[in-house]
């Protein structure tokens, strides 16, 4: 059947105007907004957020000037055929990403009516692994809606009974996840931003008491660092983790609960929004059940990937997530709000969803029900599952590194490359649970290197800074002097080259990156 009948697009534009009206109302309050998530109606928050997204389709190609261009520039317009009766499919409608798309128009042109409001947007910014600050605009009403699905989704973890003081350790400046944090939890809490200073947040917990519920808010490693730190008493405090910019093993997550009282993690992406979907109590159950249950990872997960993946719960009347053919993650911003909106934008992690329904009818059949009984409060809502960058690169404090960027600094030095045969990008968890980064080289057969590897190393790492900003701040800021990234020096076929090359083409990022061992 054929999306594009005279009659159907007008009924469906008008369905998703009074969903967007709705919405619009519900933003002034995060318990009016709840209503939108009440359980039992799962199948119209799927359908219409389908719905939501193909409008907005249109919505971005009629009114932003570079949307048009970049489809127009792709065969225009595509037809839209509907879905098993129920919903358009949109995998007719390009995929977009910051290469194709954010670099390639200018800033205004990405936006509504090809002009910046002069007054109601922010603008925060990353770098990922390109070196080059990309800033990312949101206006007023798209931050308001942010603000109320934050405050609804952080005190459904905390419980809205307690005092909270939010201690916010993530990056500041204009950096985009530590903005966001603040701006949205200031209104409903208390809250300090102290970045990524233990001195700080130790200080601050020390100087207000037991009295209120901390909750810590940082990358995992960071988080790691506080809780091995020796000047708090834990026993004297209710402390919360929560975590974003990259994904904790189970294992880590039991270390970090002797301390904390609850860790929790969120997924957002600065190019789309930092707090898309965020960890249940049942998704936390379900992937402590994956790591035991064979059964169970073959029925629901990706396991030729080789790792178990952070899993979430997040709203399709929002986002619009499909997982295509090489296995990546595209999302669609449903909301017609975002004044620089993201159509089937490729973030380039590999991840998959599972409506809730689908779960419930596996756990079923393999007489797993059990994870449903012993989650408290389940929502009706997808499930996300994220393995990893597709892209190859290793995050480490939330910095996104890339093997392309270390081939241009290594095969660029002069006291290295004529010895240089490959080198391999390694993210591990040590026995000591910390998360680390480093750089392995191997050198040619037989050949030596004759210089200092601490300067090297130095050298190495500098250029990566320039290159990259997210680096920068992650070495510099963030990280602790425990837990610097390392450039360690291997002899031909020995340490982690043992065995040589797997595959046809060189292997530049460890494989079997794991969260627990399978």
């Amino acid at each position: 059947m054929r999306l594009m009948k005279h009659l159907a697009r007008p009924f469906f534009l008008f369905l998703v105007a009074v969903v967007n009206l709705v919405e619009g109302a519900f933003a002034s309050s995060r318990h009016a907004y709840r209503l939108l998530l009440v359980p039992g109606f799962e199948r119209v928050r799927w359908g219409l957020g389908a719905w939501r997204a193909w409008a907005n389709f249109y919505h971005a190609y009629d009114r932003v000037p570079a949307y048009r261009a970049y489809i127009d520039s792709l065969g225009g317009k595509p037809e839209i055929l509907l879905d098993h009766v129920t919903k358009p499919d949109l995998t007719s409608i390009p995929e977009m990403d910051k290469e194709s798309y954010v670099r390639k128009y200018s800033q205004e042109e990405r936006v509504l009516g090809g002009i910046l409001p002069s007054t109601g947007v922010t603008v925060d910014e990353s770098s990922g692994s390109s070196g080059t600050p990309t800033s990312w605009v949101r206006g007023r009403t798209e931050r308001r809606i942010t603000t109320r699905m934050m405050q609804m989704t952080f005190h459904r973890i905390t419980g809205e009974g307690e005092t909270i003081f939010i201690l916010n350790a993530f990056a500041l400046g204009a950096w985009a996840t530590g903005m966001n944090v603040a701006i949205s939890l200031s209104d409903t809490t208390i809250l300090k931003s102290t970045g990524p200073n233990l001195d700080k947040i130790i200080n601050t917990i020390h100087e207000f008491g037991p009295r209120f519920r901390y909750v810590v808010m940082g990358y995992p490693p960071f988080l790691k660092t506080l809780a091995d730190d020796p000047r708090l008493d834990w026993s004297k405090f209710t402390i919360d983790a929560a975590f974003g910019g990259e994904g904790v093993s189970e294992s880590l997550r039991g270390y970090l609960l002797k301390k904390f009282h609850r860790v929790v993690g969120s997924y957002g992406a600065s190019d789309l929004e930092v707090n898309m979907a965020l960890e249940s109590e049942l998704t936390i159950n379900l992937r402590r059940a994956l790591l035991t249950d064979e059964r169970l990872r073959e029925a629901i997960i990706r396991v030729g990937y080789g790792v178990t993946p952070m899993i979430f719960q997040y709203n399709p009347l929002a986002y619009h997530l499909e997982e295509n053919a090489k296995g990546e993650l595209v999302a669609t911003i449903s909301r017609p709000y975002n004044i620089s909106p993201k159509i089937r934008y490729n973030i380039h992690d590999r991840g998959h969803v599972l409506r809730f329904g689908e779960l419930r009818r596996i756990l079923k059949r393999l007489g797993r029900e059990d994870v449903l009984k012993a989650s408290n409060r389940n929502l009706d809502l997808p499930l996300l599952f994220i393995y990893g960058r597709s892209d190859m690169s290793i995050e480490y404090y939330g910095a996104k590194v890339t093997p392309d960027s270390l081939r241009e600094i290594l095969f660029g030095l002069d006291i290295l490359a004529p010895v240089l045969s490959t080198f391999r990008l390694i993210s591990y968890e040590d026995a000591a649970h910390n998360k680390r980064m480093e750089v392995a080289i191997e050198l040619v057969d037989a050949a030596v290197f004759a210089h200092p590897i601490e300067t090297l190393q130095d050298t190495v790492f500098t250029k990566l800074a320039a290159m990259n900003g997210d680096f920068l701040n992650a070495w510099k800021r963030t990280a602790t002097p425990e837990n610097m990234p390392e450039l360690k020096i291997y002899a031909f076929n020995t340490g982690p080259f043992e065995g040589g090359q797997r595959r046809l083409k060189n292997e530049y990022v460890a494989s079997k990156i794991i969260y627990d061992k399978l």
